[in-house]
């Protein structure tokens, strides 16, 4: 039997990070809620959405999947090796699948892009 790697916790924290570096704005907010309700604190919050964590195995899954979403091999094999010494090397491929899941369609990225531009054009111009 395998235990599943990926804790509500840590998708959370992952989830965010990675709404967070796709300027998902929408996303962001409903995931917000839902690690408040989880009880994580506006600090661990904060942290995920800046891609790390205050739990050491958490920031380096947390790097990982970041990593996979840049295409970073350098990172991706750093945070492999430091999952491997956490006893946890299993965890890379379901992180793989895991973030190739949450992968925005081509349309939604766009859009969300040109959502966050025009965002920022705005409070520029507001200014």
């Amino acid at each position: 039997m395998s235990k599943n790697l990926i804790t509500p916790l840590v998708r959370i924290q992952i989830e965010l990070a990675l709404a967070s570096s796709r300027s998902d704005f929408d996303a962001l907010r409903s995931l917000e809620l839902e690690a408040k309700q989880m009880a994580l604190s506006g600090a661990e919050i904060d942290a995920a959405k800046r891609g790390g964590s205050f739990d050491l195995f958490v920031d380096i899954a947390v790097k990982f999947a970041l990593a996979i979403e840049a295409g970073d091999e350098a990172v991706g094999t750093v945070t492999i090796r430091q999952l491997k010494a956490f006893g946890a090397p299993d965890i890379a491929s379901e992180l793989r699948a895991f973030v190739k899941r949450l992968e925005p369609s081509t349309a939604r990225s766009k859009a969300g892009h040109s959502a966050a531009c025009r965002y920022g054009a705005d409070r520029l111009r507001s200014k």
